[in-house]
């Protein structure tokens, strides 16, 4: 990221001055501003909590129930390197069996700062113990910068892990080195596909320089980065398996095409320093926006949203969806609908604040289903239930949704009660969510599970019906 000091600290300053809105009928909640120090990543449990990390202490803290809790779930020991170092606890991800195992996979750079490891915890009685590091000791060098970090699970349920170039001319284009990398394992211990690019390799893309931000399209599962270049052009991918991304033979746009390496979806001169990714998935915003692809940056404290085409090999359209007073870190699509944001305006690498953005048109109550670690089934999937604190829900499911309502006295009735879930009582944050494991079941995969609620408000009786949700099952 920090290709020219000076330079970058004088265009994340000139950003400050001219802040652009969200577009109209989108409204930035502000959750947490202050207590998180320097968090960089985010991951969503199924069971609603959202965990994010502290790069520069290595806690990782919990948002539940509208509140950032005041203990960490757990505090990994790391080297931070200082305050505009990209060192320290930068990645999160959740295991889709997360309702039967618990687990959670950190990826951070260890204390004295020449090796980055990723590493595996487990939640219980809601605290993160059993700290184990799962990756070879010294496969993934470390310097102050160009680490990486950015985890996720494919709907496949393997896991993808971004490597910096740690500096190095000849690591991003060696094989045998996991520095400058998209690396992918199966978990819960990080053994290697059967099916990867290079049989017995972990390494699943390479030629990458300084990668910030991996994210999986909704519809296909294909995976989608962010990667800064050398003061020259930062890049957007859409990672194919085995594919050379060139660096440091190319960077941005191929003068000379060569058809050894894959070119970037889009380059970007001046360098916004390009940080996190996330598709949108939700039900709550405009049609326009289903499948939109988000990203943040650090330079120009914008958060972008890209529209690509059914082959998602190009970009139709780009607009700036907020221009921040603060650099962006984090984005992540939360089982309430909304896309969740990480931001600071006070300096260094690393949010102080997160929010999320919400739109007026979203219906109250409403119901949203969907996997937040992306594989469903032989993971899970989450019911997030949006009513007035004080209600009580009562969610279902089916396997079908009927083609036209069913009017009832309350409200439109769209599916069938195939499976009543228990009832739920909102506290707090307006928000209540279930986690659903999913069984490992071939005979299941691409089929569509419905849900509906209804809420109850007991303070004047009414009773409101959602809308349909909808999920289709992946692996």
């Amino acid at each position: 990221m920090f290709r020219i000091a000076s330079g970058l600290l004088a265009l994340a300053t000139m950003a400050v001055s001219s802040a652009q809105g969200p577009p109209p009928g989108f409204v930035y909640e502000t959750l947490v501003d202050g207590p998180l120090q320097g968090a960089t990543a985010m991951a969503f449990a199924p069971d609603g909590r959202l965990f994010l990390t502290e790069r520069m202490t290595g806690n990782i803290r919990v948002f539940e129930d509208g509140v950032l809790d005041a203990s960490p779930w757990a505090t990994v020991a790391v080297h931070n390197g200082g305050s505009y170092a990209e060192q320290g606890l930068l990645g999160i991800a959740v295991d889709p069996d997360f309702l039967n195992n618990g687990y959670v996979y950190v990826f951070h750079t260890k204390v004295g700062g020449s090796e980055n490891v990723i590493a595996r915890l487990r939640d219980v009685g809601g605290s993160g113990q059993n700290y184990t590091v799962l990756t070879p000791a010294g496969a993934i060098n470390s310097m102050a910068l160009h680490n990486g970090g950015a985890m996720v699970f494919g709907m496949d349920g393997t896991l993808h892990v971004a490597t910096g170039d740690s500096y190095s001319g000849s690591a991003p284009q060696d094989p045998s080195s996991w520095n400058g990398k998209i690396l992918r394992f199966e978990v819960p211990d990080l053994t290697i596909p059967a099916n990867n690019p290079t049989p017995g390799s972990a390494v699943f893309s390479l030629g990458h320089r300084n990668q910030f931000g991996l994210c999986v399209q909704p519809v296909s599962g294909e995976i989608y980065q962010t990667e800064n270049g050398s003061a020259l052009m930062d890049e957007i991918n859409r990672i194919v398996p085995g594919g050379n991304y060139g660096w440091p033979l190319v960077e941005g746009l191929e003068i000379t095409p060569n058809p050894s390496f894959v070119d970037p979806l889009a380059w970007y001169q001046p360098t916004p320093a390009l940080t996190a990714c996330e598709f949108y998935a939700g039900e709550n915003y405009p049609a326009a926006y289903q499948n939109a692809w988000f990203v943040t940056d650090y330079n120009q404290n914008r958060l972008r949203v890209l529209n690509l085409d059914a082959t998602g090999r190009n970009v139709l359209g780009e607009s700036i969806f907020h221009d921040q007073p603060g650099a962006g870190y984090g984005i992540k699509m939360g089982p309430d609908g909304n896309l969740w944001y990480l931001t600071h305006d006070t300096g260094g690498y690393g949010a102080d604040e997160l929010g999320r953005y919400v739109h007026v048109n979203e219906p109250l109550p409403s119901i949203h289903l969907i996997a937040v670690s992306n594989r469903s089934v032989g993971g899970s999937v989450t019911l997030g239930m949006h009513a007035k604190n004080g209600d009580v829900v009562m969610p279902w499911m089916s396997w079908m949704r009927y083609s036209t309502p069913v009017a009832t006295p309350y409200g439109n009735h769209w599916v069938p009660f195939d499976a009543v879930l228990p009832l739920q009582h909102v506290t707090s944050d307006d928000r209540v969510y279930i986690g659903l494991a999913v069984p490992n079941v071939s005979a299941v995969v691409g089929l569509a599970v419905f849900t509906q609620a209804v809420a109850y408000t007991p303070t004047t009786g009414a009773i409101v019906p959602t809308n349909a949700a909808k999920h289709v099952l992946r692996r």
